[in-house]
């Protein structure tokens, strides 16, 4: 009879080395509610802003996020997404082809960053180009949304005083 005597040893090596992986990881990870520092509201407020007025994103997404009907089509919602940060960024920069959603970087589809596409490749079912986004204000809209909008429930009319500011009349409906 031969004795597997190696599994045994590889549980209890490999039991420690998991244990301190997932303690890293969410020493890493903000609480939830842990406040962010002055430089990253900073830049979620920045973000803001962007999302508001230079890029326009509520126009088809909605203020909260939670999209609409747009130019092209039905905004999806932003606040259901299950995309990454790194998707959202590339989204935001390349648009979506054969959809109302707009591409922001200036040098989409000029060669092949884009879905691997050019302009000449997608003729004239090329995505309507935004007001053009430096990549730090891109960075600043995905901060946001994945801040203030990405994963939430019911809009709440504190979101809605955070987005148009206290002496709106916009958020009147959210009053409890």
């Amino acid at each position: 009879m031969i004795i597997d005597s190696a599994r045994p040893i590889c549980r209890s090596f490999a039991a420690p080395f998991a244990f301190a992986a997932i303690l890293l990881l969410l020493s890493n990870a903000p609480s939830q509610g842990q406040s962010p520092s002055a430089e990253e509201a900073r830049l979620v407020e920045f973000g803001k802003e962007i999302y508001k007025n230079k890029a326009n994103c509520q126009s088809c997404h909605k203020w909260d996020g939670s999209g609409d009907q747009g130019y092209g089509g039905i905004a999806l919602p932003l606040r259901k997404t299950a995309l990454t940060p790194d998707q959202v960024v590339e989204i935001i920069k390349c648009g979506r082809p054969l959809t109302g959603m707009p591409f922001f970087d200036q040098f989409a589809y000029t060669d092949k960053r884009c879905y691997d596409l050019t302009r000449e490749d997608l003729g004239n079912k090329m995505p309507q180009m935004g007001e053009p986004l430096q990549a730090r204000e891109i960075n600043a809209v995905v901060k946001y949304l994945f801040a203030k909008v990405v994963g939430r429930g019911t809009t709440t009319y504190e979101e809605c005083v955070d987005f148009w500011g206290k002496d709106t009349r916009q958020c009147d409906p959210l009053k409890n």
